[in-house]
């Protein structure tokens, strides 16, 4: 019966696993076609002829094939490029603002206890489920009044409210399940501030890694408040700045190649970081 259930396990796992990738892989590969291979038909899986070419042009270099085929410069490398600078920094600044905040944040609600807490805890879960869309012509109105519209500091404060309520509620439930080293500190002569920061946050150190490279990934993907309040700007971030090769035609392994791209920070922060998500243990906050 055991073997049977791992056997069902392995399959689903694996047919999950092409029904995510292959999607990903067909338009992947786009990027290191010319274009008259990307019109073959019926296409192929595996491509004899590939290249880098696209990746050449999206950063304003031309390229020339083995065939001889002259593949242009993009018209949209500049915005690519600035994209690029722009989404790691607003990533990284939001990221440390973001942990900065949460980190005693959800230490004050998971160890400590006090009154509206619950009330307070729902209230963090509500903003979790609001959708940014919901918010956007709210803040549209308020940036452009504030003049923050087309600022990287007024992208950083709207992203802020993505990413403070989503990780503090998981932060709160993995602090929930560390024991309580309280009563330790004290008895060490330690006040409440200083288990915190020299026995508390050591202990946790994977769970607030974890939060730090989820805060980074919310950022960095974040496309709906940049689309209205940066797209076409100098603060343009990456994902909003690739979007313009939807309109682009007849080169989509522009887009492609810039798509392959934007999924690598991510990834890489992801692997480096895998096993403490892996360790990660998370409880309902509300418990």
């Amino acid at each position: 019966m055991l073997k049977n259930n791992n056997i069902y396990l392995y399959t689903s796992l694996l047919i999950l696993l092409i029904w995510t990738l292959t999607p990903i892989y067909w338009y992947l590969k786009l990027a290191f076609l010319t274009p008259n291979n990307i019109n073959i038909f019926p296409p192929v899986f595996f491509p004899d002829d590939m290249h880098f070419g696209a990746f050449y042009n999206i950063f304003g270099y031309e390229y020339i094939t083995d065939d001889g085929i002259i593949l242009p410069a993009s018209g949209q490398a500049s915005q690519v490029i600035r994209g690029l600078f722009n989404s790691f920094f607003v990533s990284i600044i939001t990221t440390i603002i973001t942990m900065i905040v949460i980190v005693p944040l959800a230490y004050t609600f998971s160890r400590l206890n006090f009154r509206f807490k619950t009330a307070l805890l729902l209230t963090i879960l509500l903003s979790v489920a609001l959708p940014p869309i919901s918010t956007l012509i709210p803040f549209f109105a308020m940036y452009i009044k504030l003049g923050l519209t087309g600022t990287k500091f007024g992208l950083i404060i709207v992203t802020l409210t993505i990413t403070i309520p989503f990780v503090t509620w998981m932060l709160i439930g993995y602090f929930k399940n560390i024991p309580p080293i309280e009563k330790l500190g004290r008895i060490d002569g330690l006040g409440r501030f200083e288990t915190f920061v020299k026995i508390f946050i050591p202990i946790s150190k994977n769970g607030i890694l974890v939060a730090a490279v989820i805060s980074f990934i919310f950022a960095w993907n974040e496309f709906t408040y940049a689309s209205i309040l940066v797209n076409g700007t100098q603060a343009v971030t990456f994902p909003t700045a690739i979007s313009s090769f939807l309109f682009q035609h007849p080169y989509p392994q522009h887009l492609s190649a810039s798509l392959f791209l934007g999924m690598i920070p991510p990834f890489i922060v992801a692997i480096l970081l895998q096993r403490y998500i892996s360790e990660m243990n998370i409880i309902d906050p509300l418990r």
